[in-house]
């Protein structure tokens, strides 16, 4: 999986504006890491090719209790009433946390967290997780409006094309290049130009390529 072998722990975060090809990456690395654990959060039913659909907590909560020695594949839907995420989203992170191991993806972390508002789950899932064998893909639109540590804590930042000047100056600070690199990537569906960068935080490596579908 992204930066090292499958059985290697990642934080990743994965920013990109809407149509960037973010959740296109972020499936890419799924489909190539075959985690055979694995838990998604997913607002905006992108996921659902990877698990077993489950909208309701209780039953989530028990098929990880009682998945087999194989692993389990959840894709989790908080549904459509916003209002309901916070509660759903610490719960789904204490879970996943306790599950110790395997891979974790929450889409759209700017619907449950900010720079001032880290959930206690989020907080400990994605500071600790690493230490219990945990891959944990963080993706969002917005990268200035998230939980401020996620992206400094994380092994691997991955940023396609941003919308947002604030965006922009956030990833070229976490990334260690030039605004305007950022500023120019592509995300052109009719040329197929997906532009994407991404730094290795421990080795300080930075890469550059285009998603290819």
């Amino acid at each position: 999986m992204a930066d090292g072998s499958k059985n290697q722990a990642n934080i990743i975060a994965v920013m990109g504006a809407s149509g960037s090809g973010k959740s296109a990456w972020i499936k890419q690395q799924l489909r190539a890491g075959k985690p055979a654990a694995l838990l998604v959060w997913d607002p905006q039913d992108e996921f659902d090719e990877f698990g077993r659909p489950v909208s309701n907590m209780k039953e989530l909560i028990a098929a990880v209790r009682g998945a087999s020695p194989e692993g389990y594949r959840l894709v989790y839907k908080p549904g459509n009433a916003f209002s309901t995420y916070g509660p759903k989203f610490d719960i789904f992170c204490q879970v996943a946390y306790m599950a110790n191991g395997g891979c974790v993806v929450v889409d759209e972390l700017g619907d449950v967290t900010e720079p001032s508002r880290a959930p206690d789950g989020w907080s400990i899932l994605s500071r600790k997780g690493r230490h219990r064998g945990i891959t944990l893909f963080g993706a969002a639109q917005r990268p200035a409006n998230i939980d401020k540590d996620f992206i400094g804590n994380s092994t691997l930042v991955h940023c396609s094309r941003l919308s947002y000047e604030n965006d922009i100056k956030v990833m070229a600070n976490a990334l260690c290049v030039p605004a305007d690199e950022i500023r120019n990537m592509k995300a052109d569906e009719d040329t197929g130009d997906f532009d994407w960068i991404e730094r290795a935080n421990k080795s300080g490596a930075v890469r550059r390529g285009k998603l290819t579908f």
